[in-house]
């Protein structure tokens, strides 16, 4: 998944076709807790959260765009995870460098899985296997 900027596509930045860590240091920001939290984030930026203008911090993505619309700041979430065709008010840029997250699946060893669950995990064994 891709790390970006969504924003409203009236808002100077959304000319951009990437948004760089400094262009978002005078901007009032959303960012997620729980990356917040983690760092990832702050180092990309490359500065202390005390140089940030943090306006909120979300725990729900949704939440962060609706407030992006109300004009709260510029929300930093993954791609796709909120509506920004034409006919949304809103638009999403990645960020350069990029940032990008990955995906684990975890399942107990010794579990007992259904039916349904053994066929859908051997069906990913097979898939990553062969990659």
């Amino acid at each position: 998944d891709l790390w970006g900027v969504l924003m409203p596509k009236d808002h100077p930045l959304a000319r951009e076709e990437v948004i760089r860590p400094q262009q978002l240091r005078h901007e009032p920001l959303l960012i997620s807790h729980q990356r917040l939290a983690q760092g990832q984030l702050l180092q990309w930026l490359g500065c202390d959260v005390t140089d940030l203008d943090i306006a909120v911090t979300y725990n729900l993505v949704y939440n962060a765009a609706r407030m992006v619309e109300e004009g709260v700041g510029l929300a930093l979430t993954l791609d796709k995870l909120v509506h920004t065709g034409a006919d949304s008010p809103l638009c999403f840029r990645p960020l350069e460098p990029r940032m990008e997250v990955g995906l684990d699946i975890v399942w107990k060893k010794y579990q007992t899985l259904s039916k349904a669950a053994q066929l859908f995990l051997e069906q990913l064994q097979k898939t990553f296997s062969a990659l």
